[in-house]
């Protein structure tokens, strides 16, 4: 099953790729979507290259045909290989999830460049595996279903975070200003 997630953020494409990568907004995200026992297992930059992997336990509310696969809490560890940044301020990188004992292979492509009005356009596409026979195509339309839903969620948050982020620019600009 394919998957995507496009998304426009109204702040700067390095302000976003520094909320969409930092270990305390991650973790405060995915705690924000019920998601347990988050730790960021790596963030490490190399030449521009940047890798973050993440591990979680995210709470799903399994069909009866899935239930033999998947516990009411699914452990998932999510990595992320960003490139160096473009000349336009754009950045491409690969993304992948896999989940402790589920036949699912998932994962595709990231892309952030710079909008039209200033803000920053992040993009997701992937796709659900499943190659079992019979419940394969069932079980990765609901992972599937699952990731768009959680895709989503990820940019709500994001998009409050970078909100509440630019209302405190503004007011330590404010201050700073009334001081001189």
């Amino acid at each position: 099953m394919k998957v995507a997630s496009v998304h426009t953020y109204r702040a700067p494409p390095d302000v976003v790729f520094m909320a969409l990568t930092s270990p305390d907004v991650m973790v405060a995200k995915f705690t924000a979507l019920g998601h347990e026992d988050v730790k960021v297992l790596q963030r490490s930059e190399q030449a521009g290259l940047l890798s973050v992997r993440t591990r979680r336990g995210v709470p799903m509310d399994v069909p009866a045909y899935a239930r033999r696969y998947f516990g009411p809490v699914t452990m998932v560890e999510q990595h992320e290989d960003w490139d160096p940044i473009a000349p336009d301020g754009s950045r491409s990188g690969i993304w992948q999830v896999s989940a402790r004992g589920v036949p699912v292979t998932t994962g595709g492509q990231l892309r952030l460049s710079p909008a039209p009005d200033g803000g920053t356009l992040v993009e997701v596409s992937g796709e659900v595996v499943c190659p079992m026979p019979f419940v394969g195509g069932k079980i990765a339309a609901f992972v599937g279903a699952d990731v768009e839903r959680t895709m989503g969620a990820e940019a709500a948050f994001l998009d409050g975070y970078l909100r509440e982020q630019s209302g405190e620019r503004s007011a330590e600009h404010t201050r700073r200003r009334k001081a001189s």
